[in-house]
């Protein structure tokens, strides 16, 4: 099948709510993906942030193979072995809690709003105080939740439940706190929101006020959990503990899987009935991601994800001394951003016939998100394509 007749199937079967680019991809490894013409293309942007450990990571695929050939799927109501391990992990690198686990992060979210509903009812508690640029996924209650117009504009009325303030700012949020606030909903790196980090002093400042005024804090870790920042969790940059922790994309390092981390406390408000998936934590995606923290700890990740992450930086920090429309870099780990004065996808857009892939979020972000276990000869090869872009762009605008 060639390209062309791949694109009219797409047209003719494929509901168009995606801004489709660029060749069609037939296989992946590591840090590159090769096209259906044999081409090779360096992925820095590997699966959206899912494939954190590179596409197809042999031990991953070993494992996902394994698994397929004993037991695949499983009815929640009966018990599994892989299941119980995969949650004893995740609350091993966390804190005291139990798991729940489903497909996505978005459903992952919308349990974390069920129990901090099930947490107020006592009380009459259920609003959520959320951030503007925020991004918590696309069911109702998760798009209620995120904090940007051009996601939830075509879908109102949204649930009402919901009050949005500025990210970074302790004092708006003390504002919007009243009688019917129940928690805190946050993400301590906004991705999709221009990879914004949140400060330290305010994160410690929002843990304390949270503690005092009995509301939960709610963490959303579906980006940047799984070591993208150098810690296993994110939050553990911070010095704290949430009370409800939410976890997806890398977890399972290319497999469908999210969960759902309560603190123990809080954990049984939940009765059976109350909440299910009938995929979450099935037999092959718990494989998975069990794996996926094997992995971690065998090829000591988080200590290469450290020092990636300084590496990328600081030579992204040289770009913006080259180019004056490179306003700012920022980001955590190997979760980094670039914040342009310029429009970015035009630059993505030109990466990719370049044969490198990142990301254009934000109207002037781009995001560059790599595997893990990525190389510095790999980074080097996609900061030099991004230098070639960069100045081809500024001599053809003109643009000092």
């Amino acid at each position: 099948m060639n390209d062309k007749n791949i694109y009219a199937i797409y047209d003719k079967y494929i509901l168009n709510t995606y801004k489709r680019v660029g060749p069609v991809f037939v296989r992946g490894k590591g840090s590159f993906l090769w096209d259906d013409q044999g081409s090779r293309y360096l992925d820095l942007f590997p699966g959206w942030g899912v494939s954190i450990l590179g596409h197809c990571h042999p031990k991953i695929a070993a494992v996902i193979a394994q698994q397929a050939k004993k037991l695949i799927h499983l009815p929640n109501n009966l018990y599994q072995e892989a299941q119980i391990l995969l949650a004893r992990e995740i609350v091993k690198n966390s804190f005291d809690a139990k798991v729940f686990f489903a497909n996505s992060g978005a459903e992952a979210i919308e349990g974390a709003l069920k129990l901090s509903r099930l947490y107020g009812q006592k009380s009459g508690r259920y609003e959520i105080i959320a951030m503007r640029n925020s991004f918590h996924g696309r069911t109702f209650g998760a798009l209620s939740a995120t904090g940007q117009e051009k996601y939830n504009e075509n879908f109102k009325p949204l649930l009402p439940e919901f009050r949005h303030v500025a990210f970074n700012n302790f004092e708006a949020l003390q504002n919007a706190a009243n009688s019917k606030t129940v928690g805190v909903l946050l993400e301590l790196i906004q991705g999709e929101g221009g990879v914004n980090v949140a400060g330290k002093d305010y994160v410690l400042k929002l843990r304390d006020y949270c503690k005092k005024n009995d509301l939960l804090l709610i963490i959303d870790e579906v980006q940047t959990g799984m070591g993208r920042t150098g810690k296993m969790f994110a939050y553990q940059n911070y010095g704290i503990t949430p009370d409800i922790m939410v976890l997806s994309k890398g977890l399972g390092a290319g497999v469908p899987i999210s969960a759902l981390i309560a603190h123990k406390r809080i954990a049984d408000l939940f009765k059976p009935g109350m909440h299910a998936s009938t995929f979450g934590g099935s037999p092959l995606v718990c494989a998975a991601g069990l794996a996926v923290f094997k992995i971690i700890e065998q090829e000591k990740i988080l200590k290469h994800v450290k020092e990636m992450g300084l590496y990328l930086q600081k030579q992204l920090r040289a770009l913006q001394s080259k180019f004056s429309f490179i306003k700012e870099v920022r980001g955590a780990g190997l979760m980094v951003g670039l914040e342009l004065a310029i429009d970015s996808y035009p630059i993505f857009k030109e990466c990719l016939e370049r044969k490198l892939i990142i990301n254009s979020t934000h109207d002037t972000i781009l995001r560059i998100m790599p595997a893990l276990n990525v190389s510095r000869d790999e980074l080097n090869k996609g900061l030099a394509i991004l230098k070639s872009v960069f100045s081809d762009m500024q001599n053809r605008n003109g643009i000092k």
